[in-house]
């Protein structure tokens, strides 16, 4: 009896352990001494007509986003339109940059991002409610510039770069993007606050999301 209680106490303690460990791959909190904003930087819509400061988004939480369509987290394309939508009022905004860099998966022209979120992956109509970006690379030499210095203000989540057939860009930091859909939080002035590893559910980046602006609640 005794023998089976202390092998269910290590099974119990390495289970929890195991859990543990796998939380702490799903988010990082960014660095406490970052030098910088977004506000110094800027992109292009997805149809390239409007250049947008992001010191418009001033005073908001915003929330990066590297997407594609063609993924099997193209799911999460719903699901971050429901998170616009529900934390809106609270301050938030989400913002999406296509990218081709992983498995060449947003293989179109900007033209054909909307049509093929549309009609195709997720389909059924749909329409994002939230700011996309013309299409670009957030890692290597022609990385955007917000994601050096998104990249640079947070470590990864993970230490683990990925199958090396999936790596087209150089060159190769420890601090690049894994896949599609990481997601980078802002705060209101304009810092980075914490990233998450794109396998994170959307329901635990709106958990972690509304854990961080309640301390402005109390304000």
């Amino acid at each position: 009896m005794t023998v089976q209680l202390r092998a269910s106490c290590l099974f119990l303690l390495f289970l929890a352990g195991f859990v543990q460990t796998n939380s702490s791959l799903e988010k990082m909190d960014c660095y406490k001494d970052v030098k910088g904003t977004i506000y110094d930087y800027d992109a292009f819509t997805l149809n390239g007509k409007e250049h947008i400061q992001f010191k418009q988004y001033a005073g908001k939480h915003v929330l990066f986003v590297n997407v594609a369509t063609y993924c099997g987290l193209t799911a999460q394309y719903p699901e971050l339109n429901a998170l616009q939508e529900e934390l809106k009022p609270f301050g938030l905004v989400v913002l999406g940059f296509p990218c081709n860099q992983f498995g060449k998966q947003e293989p179109g022209e900007n033209s054909e991002i909307l049509p093929g979120l549309k009609y195709v992956r997720p389909g059924g109509g749909y329409v994002p409610n939230f700011q996309l970006f013309e299409k670009g690379d957030v890692n290597g030499e022609t990385e955007q510039k917000v994601f050096t210095f998104l990249k640079q203000s947070c470590p990864h989540p993970s230490e683990l770069m990925g199958s090396i057939k999936h790596i087209s860009w150089e060159p190769i930091m420890v601090r690049d993007i894994r896949w599609n859909f990481e997601k980078f939080l802002v705060g209101p002035d304009g810092v980075p606050v914490m990233r998450w590893f794109h396998r994170a559910p959307v329901s635990t980046v709106k958990a972690d999301v509304l854990a961080y602006m309640k301390q402005f609640k109390t304000r």
